[in-house]
């Protein structure tokens, strides 16, 4: 099964899953950096361990309900990432804040997003309104920290690509029927950041071009782009920017249209009708799009 299928799987049948080992009543020894927001005056936290994670969420808050599933999928989906790269072990306990709401976000960190990661924190941010995928902050988390900081295009792109790999060609298509791709040299580069244009879009446009690179090419030289900048794409591919961004879209009128997972450009699921066939072996999920210009 994809490795994204198997995250966005996760989220739908959690339920089903043997719960993962839970170190109930563990205690909270955490760095400096941690301990501003385990302390913050405006918060009380319950906290739970797993094997890899730290959960800190409010008693009686949606987290708190769905605690027992968010286990389950952050344990899978930091499986599922270190699977994707070829990363055997990753020893960093991962700390996981749950919030309610965009407001509750920008009182414990500053910023009103939906979710945020601050990997030399080891540290990790949601606002959760029930079970959902984990695996793009954790992706942050990981890559970072293996990898090193990398330009801002790529760190996005791989972190959309290993949540949302299943529906990505389909999303890219739609943007090409609508004109709405832009081209890519106006994104990929040190300078790009996620406010210059709609986040929706480049976002999407990104994980489906890192996507491409990472099936054609494989993950080595995702890696060596990660690390050496955008600058290094004609040595590491032996093809310029312009070439590649030409296979790619070549490529997505090739593939067969996948409508199983149909929603439309405003994130609504919509009933369509199925084009081609699924690489998903399970039933259909449905995913709602989070605002993107509010993650990181």
């Amino acid at each position: 099964m994809d490795l994204s299928a198997r995250i966005l799987v996760c989220v739908a049948l959690g339920a089903g899953i043997a719960p993962a080992t839970v170190l109930e009543g563990s205690p909270v020894d955490a760095t400096p950096a941690i301990r501003q927001y385990l302390d913050h005056s405006r918060f009380a936290w319950n906290c739970e361990r797993t094997e890899h994670f730290q959960f800190c969420f409010e008693p009686k808050s949606l987290a708190a309900q769905s605690i027992r599933d968010l286990k389950i999928i952050a344990e899978d989906n930091r499986s599922a990432i270190l699977e994707l790269v070829g990363i055997p072990n990753y020893d960093p306990l991962i700390y996981a804040f749950f919030v309610n709401s965009r407001s509750q976000m920008k009182r414990l960190i500053g910023a009103k997003v939906d979710g945020r990661a601050r990997p030399t924190q080891h540290a990790t941010f949601y606002v959760i309104d029930g079970p959902r995928t984990l695996a793009h902050e954790i992706t942050h988390e990981i890559l970072s920290n293996v990898w090193g900081a990398a330009e801002p295009w790529i760190e996005e792109g791989f972190a959309v690509y290993a949540t949302e790999s299943p529906i990505l060609d389909d999303d890219c298509r739609d943007y090409i029927r609508a004109h709405r791709l832009l081209p890519l040299e106006q994104i990929v580069n040190p300078r790009w950041d996620s406010s210059m244009y709609s986040a929706d879009i480049t976002y999407t446009e990104l994980g489906g071009f890192v996507k491409y690179l990472e099936r054609t090419y494989g993950i080595g030289r995702i890696a060596q782009v990660w690390q050496q900048g955008s600058q290094s794409i004609p040595q590491v591919y032996g093809k310029s920017l312009a070439t590649l961004e030409r296979e790619w879209l070549a490529s997505l009128s090739r593939l067969p249209a996948d409508r199983s997972n149909c929603i439309t450009l405003t994130g609504e699921a919509s009933s369509c009708p199925v084009t081609g066939t699924s690489t998903i072996e399970t039933p259909t999920i449905l995913i709602s799009r989070p605002h993107r210009s509010s993650w990181k």
